[in-house]
């Protein structure tokens, strides 16, 4: 085993306090809005080795048969297959996608740093709040005609008669002229200021809510429009929302765990000042595939397993307390990740000692692991989803 710091990125969505509330420290003076825990080349975590910063991705490389394992190497080769995050927002992240496996090594050169999918997960610390998967044409349809705009009945009209109508109309709200989205984007706006006042759903009127909330901090950007069409989800603790390929998605509030596939594969299509391929995102989109929340199934009391659905990943998190408990997945590699209050592991003769927001590397050549901690600690482990 071996104790690391994870990378802090300061991306200008995030939080200068949930992450610093994590680890008991004091706010930060720059916003923190990830926290990767892992091995990726563009953030990889780091110990002090022989007078030297060294990356963990350098460490699993000094040895891959040790750190990755049989099983790992077989089906992923040399590379760590899987990333563990915690995302801390204030403000709503890009709208965006990810590839698929074939996509990501078939686009021209220069679309994607990798030729890796990234599938991936929340697990919601706090109260989240996304739009994450699109929603069945017949639903946006009845949202976007209540707001009464001529501009979008006809392209509602003409989305209709395609063979893929959610994908077509929102091929026609991220194509729109540049000069033409700002002046529609404001009268959608306008529309929905007046209707979300009348409506009596609660759920729907905190969606378009959350949609001008949105516009406030990205005015007049085409995003605002397409989020309409999405689903809206108010996160809770306790429950995964497992995001496929090509899922539209855009984490809006609040903080919480993700664990993905280890690349860095986006494709943006609004609510950013990065580079926004709307021809790459339509190529990718999957329209028809629903984001839901999911309960972790509970093998024995003090061990949780999250939802996945690739074989890259799985997420278990324990709740130690004096009894020990086995760390799960012995004989694949594993990140852990302690929360709340400190945790002990021990494997075989080692000891570490994990405070909150601490990591550790567990590579798959090392005795079975076991962990104890006090009341109300956790520990995330990401390793190989073998089921």
């Amino acid at each position: 085993m071996l104790k690391f710091e994870p990378a802090i990125k300061d991306y200008a969505w995030g939080s200068r306090e949930a992450l610093a509330s994590l680890a008991g420290r004091a706010p930060s003076e720059e916003p923190e809005a990830e926290l990767w825990v892992g091995a990726h080349e563009a953030g990889p975590g780091t110990f002090d080795h022989g007078g030297r910063r060294c990356g963990l991705d350098e460490h699993i490389a000094s040895d891959h048969a040790h750190h990755l394992g049989a099983r790992s190497r077989e089906r992923f080769g040399d590379r760590l297959p899987f990333l563990l995050k915690i995302l801390a927002a204030d403000r709503a992240l890009s709208i965006q996608a990810h590839p698929d496996a074939s996509r990501a090594a078939s686009a021209p050169e220069g679309t994607y740093s990798d030729a890796w999918p990234k599938p991936e997960a929340w697990i919601p610390l706090v109260e989240s709040e996304a739009f994450a998967g699109s929603l069945p044409f017949a639903q946006v349809q009845e949202r976007l005609r209540a707001l009464g705009l001529v501009s979008l009945e006809a392209m509602i009209d003409a989305a209709r008669g395609t063979e893929r109508p959610e994908h077509a109309l929102l091929s026609m709200i991220l194509t729109l002229e540049t000069e033409r989205q700002g002046p529609f984007v404001q009268e959608v706006v306008a529309a929905l200021e007046s209707v979300v006042k009348t409506i009596e759903d609660d759920a729907e009127a905190h969606a378009l809510r959350t949609v001008l909330t949105v516009h406030e901090q990205f005015p007049g950007d085409i995003g605002v429009v397409v989020l309409l069409t999405m689903q809206h989800h108010l996160m809770t603790p306790g429950r995964s929302y497992f995001i496929g390929a090509g899922v539209l998605h855009s984490f809006v509030r609040g903080t919480s765990v993700e664990i993905l596939a280890n690349s860095d594969n986006v494709v943006r299509g609004g609510l950013t000042p990065k580079k926004v391929d709307v021809a790459e995102l339509l190529a990718i989109v999957d329209v028809s595939t629903p984001v839901t929340a999911d309960e972790p199934r509970c093998p024995q009391p003090g061990i949780a397993r999250y939802h996945s659905e690739v074989p890259h990943f799985a997420l278990w998190e324990l709740r130690p307390e004096s009894e020990p408990l086995d760390v799960p997945a012995h004989g694949a590699p594993g990140l852990l990740l302690a929360l709340d209050a400190p945790v002990s592991v021990e494997c075989a003769d080692e000891r570490l000692v994990l405070g909150p927001l601490e990591c550790a590397w567990w590579p798959a050549g090392d005795p079975p692991a076991r962990v104890t901690g006090e009341r109300g600690a956790r520990l995330f482990v990401a390793t190989l989803n073998d089921e």
